[in-house]
This record gives C-alpha cells, structure tokens and sequence, in this order.
C-alpha cells in the first residue's frame, strides 16, 4: 500500500510538472512599463526595451516585438503615447506628427512563427491582417479572441486613435522556452529517484 502511494504521489508530480512546463510557452504582453501622459519616440529618452529608427518605433516584451510603422512621417516625429493617453497599453494616433498611413505590426524577435490567442482594443476602425491576409476589422473596445495560429506577422492598420493591451501569444514551433524545461528536468530526477528507492 505504501509503494502505491508512493508511485501516485510521483505520477502527480510529473504530472504537474509537465503541465507548468507545457504552458510556459504562452505569453501575456501588458505593456506594464509604459506610463500615462509620456509620449515615446519623439522626446526624451526610451525604456531599455523600445528602439526608434526615426520612423519606426518597436517596443520589446517577452520575445515579441510590437513596431509602429509611420513610413509618411517626419524623420524623428513618430511616436506611441498619445493615441488615447491610457497607461500601460499600447495605444498611438493616425495622422499629425506620425503622418497618414501608419501601422502596427506584431512580430517574433528573431522571425518565425507564432500563435495570437487574443487581445483587447479600443479603436475608432482598424483593419487586422495575418501575414498579409485580412481576417477581421476591430471597431470599439472589445477583445479578439479568435486564435490565429502559424503566423509570422499580425498587422493592425491605423484609426485615428489605437489602442492594444493584454496580447496572448504563444510560439507556435512547439518549443518549449528554458524555464519550461527546468520542470520537466526535476520530474524527471523525481522518477529516477523512486526507481532507485524502489530497488533498494
């Protein structure tokens, strides 16, 4: 009776080892670092995790990058900040310093490819496109919360006012990331534990 327990407790653990370490590939991007009422790309300093290019402006978080394309404005001029003065969302204009015709662009750091689980919006209209097909149109506030999995780049065409928070995101290769290794490693030292008790 008491190996019995013993091999269930173990067979839990493993268990739920390889759970935690299955969903370790899934991200949240929430864009916790950007504050309310600061422009960023045009003034002042950026975080560690942002880069401008005088045009395009990308923000880096969990091995994903968000980019503001604004190929029609002023060298220096585009920025994020400013589309709906909320903290700790993306959000961005259309139109004034940023020029007509921008967009956003999720992709991975390094290329390739990737699931979208979701995300929250708020927008006057934006067109939604993954890997130059369009699949939807957002308008409001709302969540979409169709998954679009094996994509390599999802575009947000502009409104007049954008906004992005909450993106769930996953790599869609089947890797599992490093941390999610490390449970898989103790379960697997656990099993070999209980076998070699078991023979003694």
């Amino acid at each position: 009776m008491k190996a019995m327990t013993l091999k269930t407790i173990a067979a839990a653990l493993v268990l739920g080892l390889g759970t935690a370490a299955g969903s370790a590939g899934a991200a949240v991007l929430t864009f916790d670092g950007l504050a309310e009422f600061v422009v960023y790309g045009n003034s002042g300093a950026l975080p560690a995790n942002m880069s401008y290019d005088g045009k395009n402006l990308t923000y880096q978080e969990s091995g994903f990058l968000l980019t503001l394309n604004a190929p029609e404005s002023a060298a220096g001029d585009a920025h994020i900040g400013d589309g709906t003065f909320e903290p700790q969302t993306y959000n961005w204009h259309d139109g004034m310093e940023n020029g007509s015709g921008t967009y956003a662009t999720l992709t991975r750091v390094g290329g390739g490819m990737f699931n979208l689980l979701g995300f929250d919006y708020y927008t006057d209209w934006s067109a939604l496109s993954a890997n130059g097909n369009q699949v939807g149109v957002l308008e409001g506030a709302g969540t979409w919360n169709t998954a679009l999995n094996g994509i390599s780049e999802l575009r947000l065409g502009s409104g007049a006012f954008n906004q992005l928070d909450n993106v769930a995101v996953e790599n869609a290769d089947g890797s599992v990331p490093l941390p999610g290794s490390l449970p898989l490693m103790l379960g697997g030292l656990g099993a070999c534990a209980v076998v070699r008790r078991r023979r003694q």
